[in-house]
Order: structure tokens, then C-alpha cells, then sequence
């Protein structure tokens, strides 16, 4: 490999870091029961070489809800309705977005796939059934949120 492959992989790598999330892995895996006046949605990412050290934050407008890594989910409580959720603002050019409308005591499945783009992923959000959901879901890494936005990100926290 010549000297301006090696630095040209070296920069786009240090770029792609740069963007990354921070991420907190939970010791165990949280699954919380429905709650009458709020969905429950759940946000999980599917494993694959392509984007693995892609790490992103999952916003609904300027509110970041969570942290999405490789092999990782999260879930938050959100009121009936409708809702668009996205890669955060800072890498809007990197995902697409989703909009569901969702209704109280109802749970939901998001996964995220990150497809291959020249300069690293870009993260794509599809609804999917339970069943579906369940043949990965249990397997991913739960992901503890952060302090922010206490009311609807879920409040499980490593003691």
C-alpha cells in the first residue's frame, strides 16, 4: 500500500470517529413492560461488517432519544401520536429518517441498517413486526441512555 492510500485511510477513518456517539453498554439486557398512557418503542441495530464502527445518535427533532452502535439497542416511552425520528442534526446527510404513528400500550420495532456510502454508513430505519424483532433483538447489547431528556428516554441506569 503507497504512502497517500495509508493517509487518505487514516483521514477518513479519523473523520468517521469523530462523529461517533458515545456509547454505554448495560451488564444486562432490559425489556420493560407497556405502559397504558405511552408507546414503547424500540430501536436496534443489525450486525454486518458494513458500517460496524458507525455509531450515531437517533433524534425526534432537535431531542436526541438514543445511541445507536453495532449489535446495540434502546427503547423509550413516547405519547400517542405521530413521530419522526432520525439521525441526530449533526449527520442528517448520514440516515434516513422514519415516521410512525403510534398509539398508548402498544409496542413497536424499529430495526437500523447501515448501508455502505463512500464515506462510511448511512443509517436506514425500517418498522418491523415482533416476530421479526425477536430473532435479534434479545441478542443486541442494551445501550443505557444518557441523563438527557429524562421524560421520555427510558430511566434504567447501571447502579
Amino acid at each position: 500500500m503507497n504512502f497517500s492510500v495509508t493517509i487518505l485511510l487514516a483521514l477518513t477513518l479519523l473523520i468517521l470517529l469523530s462523529a461517533c456517539a458515545p456509547v454505554d453498554y448495560s451488564r444486562q439486557a432490559v425489556f420493560p413492560e407497556t405502559q397504558n398512557d405511552k408507546a414503547l418503542i424500540y430501536f436496534y441495530r443489525t450486525p454486518g461488517f458494513i458500517g460496524s464502527t458507525y455509531r450515531f445518535n437517533v433524534s425526534e427533532g432537535k431531542n436526541v432519544v438514543g445511541a445507536m452502535a453495532q449489535d446495540s439497542y434502546f427503547y423509550l416511552f413516547t405519547r400517542p401520536g405521530r413521530h419522526t425520528y432520525s439521525v441526530d442534526e449533526r449527520n442528517k446527510d448520514q440516515g434516513s429518517s422514519i415516521t410512525i404513528n403510534v398509539q398508548a400500550g402498544k409496542t413497536y420495532y424499529i430495526k437500523v441498517d447501515v448501508a455502505y456510502e463512500v464515506m462510511g454508513g448511512k443509517a436506514v430505519f425500517t418498522e418491523v413486526s415482533e416476530a421479526e424483532a425477536m430473532k435479534l433483538l434479545h441478542s443486541r447489547k442494551y445501550v443505557i441512555p444518557a441523563k438527557v431528556n429524562a421524560s421520555t428516554y427510558n430511566v434504567h441506569a447501571e447502579q
